[in-house]
């Protein structure tokens, strides 16, 4: 409850958006810079969100937090708010969770 406390007034000094897909304190990507980035879109009581990278061409590593009913990667994306051409849209078939 104290964390709360504290927290909740710091989240009103936050610039309007923040935390909203825009980029704090760092710069924009060349697009297309990193192809071995992979976002998660992922399906369980509430929908959620989650970045991992390409390891091989068939095997994205993730958090381990980043589990799901079912999960689809996008691949080739430069702003994941919106469809480019570029993404590549891959239905997950397998997960393998850490077996801690």
């Amino acid at each position: 409850t104290m964390l709360l406390l504290i927290l909740l007034p710091v989240a009103f000094l936050l610039p309007p958006g923040a935390g909203a897909g825009e980029i704090i304190g760092g710069h924009e990507a060349e697009p297309h810079s990193r192809p071995y980035m992979a976002h998660l879109l992922i399906q369980r009581a509430n929908k959620s969100r989650c970045g991992g990278f390409l390891v091989k061409p068939t095997v994205v590593l993730t958090a381990a937090h980043c589990q799901g009913e079912s999960i689809t990667v996008v691949l080739g994306a430069h702003n994941v708010s919106q469809w480019e051409p570029s993404q590549q849209v891959i239905p997950v078939q397998r997960q393998i969770p850490h077996p801690q």
